[in-house]
């Protein structure tokens, strides 16, 4: 905006102090009026905040979205999406919330995502995600980035080293050395968080054994025992339970191997 404003000069004549004075101010009445219409181009300023509530490794993780704007425009309306290194992971409708705060009017809304047994999830430590608020009416976008922690669980050791932590409870008896179990999972390198093998990539068929026959790893064998169906457990197996000092396909020497485990039947 033209700060400059007319000023008196000795001689002039009072005409052209008035000419003057009204090109001054039809100059800053027109920069007004552009900063007004490009301010309409861009829409009106929206704020993106983002929350995220994530347990442990397999459980569910709730995303809350919420988009604030100046209240004398009302609350904004469109959708939040949830890009994880430029990949759309869910999209998050915004819808008022009924309530005002001072110079601001908010939309909010809330997905949770539940991870798919034999599917991947987040893995333990940091992840960092970004929201795009896509607006719907005469809004502009606006952005925000957040960091979340996927928790190690509490677990239980068992003889041999392998630890066990149970994400979701079963129902019925437990399984016991003998019967065939079967299940669905996910295996991942401790070292890095990689998958190197899960159900999905075999049709989601279950894997079925024998309990304590030795067709599993000892690990995945000791850390199935005493599960109930419809049970999720995160199973840490050590290398001595596991395949030990042998490179195992994807898996290298030495490895500590997670895996997420959820039985689905037992006979």
């Amino acid at each position: 905006m033209d700060k400059r404003r007319s000023r008196f000069v000795p001689g002039a004549d009072l005409a052209g102090e008035c000419l003057e004075a009204r090109l001054v101010l039809s100059a800053a009445g027109a920069g007004g009026a552009a900063q007004v219409a490009a301010q309409a181009a861009h829409g009106e300023p929206t704020h993106t905040a983002l929350a995220v509530s994530a347990g442990t490794l397999g459980q569910p993780i709730t995303f809350t979205a919420t988009v604030r704007a100046p209240a004398r425009v009302g609350a904004p309306i469109g959708t939040v999406e949830i890009l994880d290194h430029g990949s759309l992971i869910q999209a998050i409708p915004v819808l008022p919330t009924g309530a005002a705060g001072g110079h601001s009017t908010v939309s909010e809304g809330t997905v949770t995502i539940v991870p798919m047994p034999g599917g991947t999830s987040y893995f333990f430590g940091k992840h960092r995600i970004q929201a795009e608020f896509v607006p719907a009416g005469s809004f502009s976008p606006s952005k925000a980035v957040k960091t979340f922690v996927v928790h190690q669980p509490s677990y239980s050791v068992l003889n041999g080293g392998t630890k066990v932590a149970t994400i979701a409870q079963g129902n019925g008896p437990q399984i016991q050395p003998g019967q065939t179990a079967s299940v669905l999972y996910t295996g991942y390198l401790a070292k890095s968080g990689q998958v190197f093998d899960e159900s999905a990539m075999h049709g989601n068929t279950p894997l079925q054994f024998t309990v304590g026959a030795g067709q599993v790893v000892p690990g995945f064998d000791a850390g199935i025992s005493g599960m109930k169906v419809g049970e999720t457990r995160i199973v840490s197996i050590p290398p001595s339970q596991g395949y030990g000092s042998t490179a195992n396909g994807s898996i290298p020497a030495n490895s500590t191997l997670i895996f997420v485990v959820t039985l689905k039947a037992a006979s």
